[in-house]
């Protein structure tokens, strides 16, 4: 028997003698005499010598494409470095086969081409910011050429996005300019907030004077929960001091109050 990979795509092996076993995940292209006959389904198959009979199998189970280190321009003229990633399986073996000569590496140049069209047509921010909406894009036109020998692409897209040190360094101080410009911002409302406030209890204040004893008591009723504290209070214009604790001097007068 003589077995042996396809050189020209990976994932089809074909028999022309001998026997030879296709699995529940291919199919076989039975030719004879070099013509297409028909299609296999998954099952044990012999070719007697001198048939001239071959046999294609191809594997139809889903299998990644990396397309990889692709340097591309931005639509503001920046390079980036990307990885792409695309998930296919083998929709039609008979278009696989028949319409390409080897569907995984146009699939690749497919792939390669849609990401250069949808890289180009956007910024880097933009890039940066709504690769979700690229990769839509790189899928919408990968799809229907895939389709075309074969292959069902069930994603494609950017997997990383590799930028040059002076680019990335100065998208790293644009960030941090823009979370200082943030922080600058809140402060100015929360400083905004607080003297809106203040002019709010002063017109308060002014137009019900009897509040102004009600908040100085809260005040002074905050300070003296304080341990250590001493809070003086005057009332009725007297100050009422707290009483001296040094013992009095043998032989002198006491001081009555008032003098």
């Amino acid at each position: 028997m003589a077995h042996g990979w396809n050189p020209l795509c990976p994932f089809h092996r074909e028999a022309t003698r001998g026997g030879i076993t296709i699995y529940e995940y291919e199919r076989g292209l039975l030719y004879v005499r070099g013509k297409f006959q028909r299609l296999l389904e998954a099952g044990r198959y012999r070719i007697w010598p001198f048939m001239r009979r071959r046999i294609v199998v191809v594997d139809l189970r889903r299998t990644a494409l990396p397309v990889n280190d692709q340097k591309l321009l931005t639509a503001d003229q920046i390079t980036v470095t990307l990885n792409l990633a695309v998930d296919y399986a083998v929709s039609d073996p008979v278009a696989a086969v028949h319409r390409v000569v080897d569907c995984r590496s146009q699939l690749y140049a497919d792939a390669q081409l849609a990401a250069r069209n949808a890289v180009g047509s956007v910024a880097m921010d933009a890039l940066l910011r709504e690769r979700q909406q690229v990769n839509a894009q790189i899928l919408e036109a990968v799809r229907p050429l895939a389709a075309g020998y074969g292959l069902n692409v069930v994603t494609a897209g950017i997997k990383d996005v590799i930028l040059a040190a002076k680019v990335r360094d100065r998208l790293l101080k644009e960030a941090e300019a823009t979370r200082t410009a943030q922080a600058m911002l809140i402060g100015a409302r929360e400083e905004v907030a607080a003297l809106r406030a203040l002019a709010n209890a002063a017109r308060l204040a002014a137009e019900h004077p009897e509040l102004l004893p009600l908040r100085q008591l809260d005040a002074v009723r905050a300070f003296a929960q304080t341990p250590g504290n001493t809070v003086v209070v005057g009332l009725e214009g007297r100050t009422v001091l707290p009483r001296s604790r040094t013992p009095p001097v043998p032989g002198a007068a006491p001081v009555e109050p008032g003098e």
